[in-house]
């Protein structure tokens, strides 16, 4: 057992945890991190579009691109936006170095059961451990069992295969990064789309990826190798040497949490994943400075609960959550949309003025704003698909949504 009680114990020691406990550690929080393995190194690729990069990151940044690129059968568009890498490395290096400097306590161990009272929560570990603090951030992931939620709904999920390749002379252009290529259409009849995104980091390496953005049960890795070998054989560049791979699987569209509730949940645990996009970096960046404001500030007037509940309505205030479940609509559309349905789909959304397409992917959109943009989309896209959007929301128990967003008199 760990005497003493912490001000704070986050649960989880990726991105969202040691980004919420810097910046809680920041404000003069004692706190203890507690993660099966609070030192494992990061592994994935983690980028944003550069406006959305905090000043604190601005050293972090691996690679930058001037621009991106989208394209499907329906024609290529360069988007006139940065895009940038981070240096995976160095982001975990920053923040653990911060937390050492600050006093943070890391604990090896898996959270197994929470007991609250009044002023405080213990938390027990798997070992038979426990560990005591006022207030406990649940940044453990989506498969978090401690967080209430608003509903079960089942999430979509993004799942994603990737290689870093030395490929001297590939074909990228070095000012570009690729968001999504849907060029060619790989998959067969009634398969899942999966679209090609590529990042050159230099004239001799470049990271490729094979993505499939959102399907209720999950593309199976396997075929999104296969599918990423096609590409590259496509591309000359099937005897590549394969310098790492990476895979992952992003659960999309998980229920928001209820505002009332004994732990404090950030990062994907909090649903912060975009629903329609899957990206999770620049809403961490966002959103963990504030919070732990909120919090930190509360706990010097108020007991744990009323500073968690403080703390909860910085993080989904009642505009954003409005905001979060429209994008369901979203979602389900995406979900339920064939290779050509999708392309069609994604060549009007960045047919949009880039305020329109980028607001709605960063997530900062107010209901009404994003409405209109969700509207605006739906009136452009072919009569056929807009029918199976429609159907998909009624399906799905998105009618009511479905109206208040493609009602006629909201333009």
């Amino acid at each position: 057992m760990m005497t003493g009680i912490f001000d704070i114990v986050v649960l989880g020691s990726g991105p969202a945890g040691l980004s919420i406990a810097e910046a809680t550690a920041a404000r003069g929080a004692s706190l203890a991190i507690v993660a099966p393995e609070p030192h494992a190194d990061w592994k994935p690729n983690y980028c944003l579009w550069a406006d959305e990069l905090p000043k604190a990151w601005t050293g972090l940044v691996e690679r930058h691109w001037p621009r991106a690129r989208v394209a499907t059968a329906f024609g290529a568009r360069a988007l006139d936006r940065s895009y940038v890498k981070l240096d995976t490395a160095r982001l975990q290096s920053m923040l653990l170095g911060a937390l050492r400097r600050r006093g943070a306590r890391f604990v090896a161990g898996a959270a197994t059961e929470l007991e609250h009272d009044a002023e405080q929560t213990l938390v027990w570990l798997r070992d038979g451990n426990t560990v005591r603090a006022r207030v406990v951030i649940d940044a453990s992931g989506a498969r978090s069992r401690f967080v209430r939620r608003r509903h079960g709904r089942v999430p979509a999920l993004q799942v994603a295969h990737g290689a870093l390749i030395h490929a001297p002379g590939h074909p990228f252009d070095p000012a570009e990064a690729v968001l999504m290529d849907f060029r060619p259409a790989s998959p067969r009849l009634g398969e899942p789309p999966s679209f090609l995104y590529a990042l050159p980091l230099d004239e001799d390496r470049v990271f490729v990826e094979e993505t499939s953005l959102a399907h209720r049960s999950g593309v199976d890795i396997a075929k999104l190798r296969a599918r990423l070998e096609t590409r590259l054989t496509a591309l000359g560049l099937q005897d590549s040497e394969v310098l790492a791979e990476e895979h992952c699987v992003i659960p999309m569209g998980l229920g928001l949490p209820l505002a009332r509730q004994q732990v404090l949940p950030f990062g994907a645990a909090a649903s912060m994943v975009h629903p329609a996009s899957g990206y999770l970096m620049s809403q961490i960046a966002r959103k963990a400075d504030p919070v732990a404001l909120a919090l930190m500030d509360a706990l010097e007037t108020a007991g744990p609960q009323d500073a968690i509940n403080t703390a909860m309505s910085t993080l989904w205030p009642r505009d954003q959550r409005k905001s979060w479940e429209l994008y369901g609509f979203g979602l389900e559309s995406l979900v339920s949309m064939s290779t050509t349905e999708t392309a069609r789909f994604f060549d009007a959304f960045f047919r949009l003025p880039t305020e329109a397409w980028s607001g709605y992917l960063a997530g900062t959109l107010s209901p009404s704003d994003l409405g209109s943009v969700m509207t605006r989309l739906f009136r452009s896209l072919p009569l056929s698909l807009r029918w199976r959007m429609v159907r998909s929301s009624v399906s799905s128990g998105l009618a009511p949504l479905a109206r208040s967003i493609l009602h006629p008199g909201t333009a």
